[in-house]
């Protein structure tokens, strides 16, 4: 995969996100030329889970679609782990090829997945080094995406619409909450009891809680740190530029976290929330 004269220098944001919209648009033409047989179970990954076929080729595409621009790059991914696309990478892209594995494969066609790609300046950034975030949300066909500096945006039905978080500000019983039920992690668990008669829906995918967070559909999302945030590094960069903002149960920002270090290894509360102010709100809340 290493070739020779890559683009061993930065490119203009406006490369970037002409080159991420391209490959993301690619995986949903894959999403649509595979069919049931994106379904079928193909290896596990390096979590120990079971990878789909859809799960894997969508990775291919993109990690294809960088390796033919020659971009120095180097895609950290849930199925093909690092991949570096040069000797010098002056890019980190963060890849999940089908965030929301399971409702693909219960309902192919109407289940919330997507493909997850983010861009980061530099191998070794915090969160706010964000270049690009995107989701491919493949059941409907729209593409959700955020460049730094240029807000978020979706395309949907040809067009290019843009998307902002909600107006909330204040925390109540009508605040819409996206958050883990199942007990899966202890911290989002903990969470959970203590949002008992609240507005609470269920986690479906990270791609679905993100682009209903930044556009508006919900107000807060709540999830935790695991298997590499990969979701989390992608809807980083989506959320913020649609007005929102990610923190921890803390209340503190995570945009000066390392993306390499900050819970890699420990389950970590992450709030994504439509406001600084709801944020603080929803952070006061917890800790009473």
């Amino acid at each position: 995969m290493m070739r020779e004269n890559r683009l061993e220098k930065y490119l203009a944001s406006e490369q970037i996100e002409r080159l991420s919209l391209e490959a993301l648009q690619m995986t949903y033409a894959r999403y649509i030329a595979l069919g049931e047989k994106g379904t079928d179970e193909v290896q596990k990954n390096q979590f120990g889970e079971i990878a789909l076929k859809m799960d894997v080729e969508a990775e291919r595409v993109i990690i294809d679609t960088f390796d033919e621009a020659q971009l120095a790059i180097r895609i950290i991914s849930e199925e093909h782990g690092v991949v570096d696309l040069s000797d010098n990478p002056l890019y980190l892209g963060i890849l999940d090829g089908l965030d929301g594995s399971n409702e693909y494969k219960k309902d192919r066609l109407h289940g919330r997945c997507g493909t997850m790609f983010g861009i980061f300046l530099g191998t070794d950034p915090v969160y706010d080094d964000y270049l690009f975030g995107g989701v491919m949300e493949h059941s409907t066909g729209r593409l959700f995406f955020a460049s730094r500096g240029k807000g978020a945006w979706v395309f949907e039905n040809g067009r290019r619409i843009p998307i902002k978080c909600s107006d909330a500000r204040s925390f109540n019983r009508q605040t819409r909450i996206y958050i883990d039920d199942a007990g899966t992690f202890d911290v989002t668990r903990r969470i959970f009891e203590k949002l008992a008669g609240y507005n609470t829906k269920p986690h479906i995918s990270s791609a679905a809680n993100y682009v209903d967070l930044a556009s508006g559909q919900s107000d807060l999302v709540v999830e935790c740190t695991r298997k590499g945030n990969l979701e989390i590094a992608v809807a980083y960069g989506l959320v913020t530029e649609a007005q929102g903002i990610m923190v921890t149960r803390d209340g503190k920002n995570i945009g000066r976290k390392k993306y390499l270090e900050f819970g890699q290894n420990e389950n970590v509360s992450i709030i994504g929330a439509a406001s600084e102010k709801l944020a603080d709100n929803f952070v006061k809340y917890l800790n009473t």
